[in-house]
Order: structure tokens, then C-alpha cells, then sequence
């Protein structure tokens, strides 16, 4: 299946909205309510939120540009030059191994839609007290297994949306959009 193309703008907006409701939080409950978001986005209007590739790793799936920003926050350097331009969104501490992210900016409401804010703020509600581990259970759902047990990191979402409960209509409809978005259709 094509991959969608990763919409940096709703991405960081996304975050930075996540970090506005939450305050301060670990990396890791970030991207599982990001996670959470895409999977909700796709099952109710056939396309992610994000479109960032979550890659299966140990503890759940993590998004591959974000993940890049916040590490860029975090070190003060980085390969990428992009990230680097964008990490002072960002600032970044370390609690002991834990890195906590908090935003350095206010998020650009007019980035995200009605149905991007939904899916957002329903993410948030039903995992902003989950515990670390609780997260990772939730986290590794059926997506997350098969790309680990593939060995293809990159989580499918098409595979995440099935596991959100979408139907063969919104699958294909789902598959269409994502062919539409890498050849910049959209």
C-alpha cells in the first residue's frame, strides 16, 4: 500500500496542542496519543491525522518525524537539518532516563480541523492517566505486531485502521487516499 505523506505543519500543530492540554509529558505518552489520533482519524474519515510513519519499536509505535524533532530539542544538533529548524518548538529535559517534552510555542489552531481537534482531544481523554505500561499494552495492538513480526518497521495504516475497526469500504476508501497523497494528489 502507498504511504500518506506526513503533513509537518498538522503534525507539530497536533503536538503542540497534545502539550497545551497536557503540559509537561514523556515522548512516549506523546506519540501514543498521536497514535491513538491517527488510528480514530482513519476509522471515522479515511485518512490520518498525521500521515507520519510510525515505526513498530519496543515500547509502541513511534512517529519517525516527530521523533526526530524532539531528539533535535533534546541534543541541540542533529543530521536533519529540518528538524533542527523546527526544535525550538520544543524544549526538552531529562527526568533520570525520562525525557519530558514541553512546547516552547502556542499551537496554530487554524492548522488543525474540527475533526483533527475530535480526534485530538478523545486521544487525550482516553490516555492522558494511562500509566507507561498501560500505554505499551494498548500500544501493541495487532498493526504493531505484524510490522514486528515482519521485521518492516513501518506500522501500516491500513493494518492500523483495521485494528480501529474499520470497514472493507473505508479500507479501500482509506487505500485510495493514501495512493492519492504519495503522488501529491491531494
Amino acid at each position: 500500500m502507498p504511504a500518506f505523506q506526513v503533513d509537518k505543519e498538522k503534525t507539530l500543530n497536533a503536538t503542540l496542542f497534545i502539550l497545551q492540554q497536557l503540559c509537561e509529558c514523556d515522548y512516549h505518552k506523546v506519540f501514543k496519543i498521536l497514535y491513538f489520533s491517527d488510528q480514530f482519524h482513519l476509522k471515522k474519515y479515511g485518512q490520518p491525522l498525521t500521515g507520519d510513519s510510525y515505526i513498530a519499536m519496543p515500547y509502541g509505535p513511534v512517529p519517525s518525524f516527530l521523533y526526530d524533532v524532539f531528539k533535535a530539542a533534546e541534543k541541540g544538533n542533529s543530521p536533519f537539518m529540518e528538524a533542527m529548524e523546527l526544535s525550538h518548538l520544543f524544549v526538552v529535559k531529562r527526568e533520570g532516563k525520562i525525557p519530558l517534552v514541553s512546547a516552547q510555542h502556542a499551537v496554530n489552531l487554524e492548522e488543525l480541523s474540527a475533526s483533527n481537534l475530535e480526534v485530538l482531544k478523545k486521544a487525550i481523554e482516553e490516555n492522558q492517566s494511562l500509566s507507561f505500561e498501560d500505554l505499551v499494552l494498548k500500544s501493541h495492538d495487532e498493526a504493531w505486531a505484524k510490522a514486528e513480526q515482519q521485521q518492516d518497521t513501518e506500522i501500516s495504516y491500513l493494518d492500523m485502521a483495521k485494528v480501529a475497526g474499520s470497514d472493507e469500504e473505508m479500507l479501500k476508501y482509506i487505500s485510495l487516499n493514501a495512493e492519492n497523497s504519495s503522488s501529491n494528489f491531494i
